[in-house]
């Protein structure tokens, strides 16, 4: 085995052992023809989409796709690299030359689902997963897409239960937490999203989009914020229903103190959630952990 294999090969096992900064260590010993070669560019567009460099990774992918157009696996980084950063046209277009090579690669058509989802074509991603779920129903992928899916649609529940499916088949895997992380924070249950998304911290510390989504649920569950607790179980609207309820309900049995009492009480919540809870909000983001 030559010097170029060697090294290439010991990359690929950092990879897989996400191990990615030890990767781009050994690609930044390559040279020469080395530099020519796709698995080069192909390795190093990974690391850099590991290590969540979606500017980075997009440029590697489109460096290796000079010397190998027809590489799916480089295809594939750049859209999902472009997609992180909101270029769905760009992301689409990558990665509909992929599927050109490969129609029924589930991944590929899971990655074209997560595009035309985010850009709002919930009933063509849907088509997509079926799809991809004839060719290989037991993917992880479509189990994670279709989750995505449910929470697009304001399904959270749904995605919940798709989340503990996955986390079933394996519970370290960052997808899925940060999957039920989302789902649970629609529904208004802030101490389980949190506890997710730390868990997707925990496991990726250069995951700076968990991290800040961590930092904010860590402020969200603050002692200061519990009295916001019934406005996320319930939501804005919700609360309103149940504090104007309780407050005429007084009123019409015939308990006008303890209606006045209700109202004055929902003015100060009311108040305090328009002035002083985003106030401690950003001030506890501010202050870190």
């Amino acid at each position: 085995m030559g010097f170029e294999a060697k090294e290439f090969a010991l990359a690929e096992h950092y990879l897989d052992v996400d191990q990615a900064q030890r990767a781009l260590e050994v690609l930044g010993r390559a040279q020469g023809e080395d530099l020519d070669n796709p698995d080069f560019w192909r390795l190093r567009a990974a690391a850099h989409f590991d290590l969540d460099q979606s500017e980075e990774t997009a440029r590697t992918a489109r460096e290796g796709l000079k010397r190998d157009p027809h590489s799916v696996a480089l295809l594939y980084l750049l859209s999902a690299a472009e997609a992180d950063q909101d270029r769905l046209a760009e992301a689409e277009v990558a990665v509909l030359a992929a599927l050109e090579i490969d129609p029924e690669h589930p991944d590929l058509l899971c990655a074209y689902a997560r595009v035309v989802a985010r850009g709002g074509q919930l009933e063509k991603a849907e088509r997509l997963v079926d799809e991809a779920a004839r060719v290989a129903p037991d993917a992880p992928e479509i189990i994670r897409m279709r989750g995505l899916i449910a929470l697009l649609r304001g399904r959270d529940r749904e995605a919940a239960r798709l989340s503990e499916e996955l986390l079933a088949e394996d519970p370290e895997s960052a997808a899925a937490h940060g999957l039920r992380g989302a789902a649970l924070a629609e529904r208004g249950d802030l101490r389980g999203a949190r506890s997710s998304l730390e868990e997707v911290v925990r496991d990726d510390p250069t995951d700076r989009q968990a991290a800040r989504a961590a930092r904010r649920l860590r402020a969200g569950t603050h002692p200061l914020l519990w009295p916001m607790i019934p406005a996320q179980r319930l939501g804005v609207a919700g609360t309103w229903v149940v504090a104007i309820c309780i407050i005429f309900g007084l009123r019409a049995v015939g308990l006008e103190a303890a209606s006045g009492i209700a109202g004055a009480i929902w003015l100060a919540f009311v108040i305090y959630s328009w002035t002083a809870a985003p106030a401690i909000v950003r001030y506890l983001e501010r202050r870190g952990p």
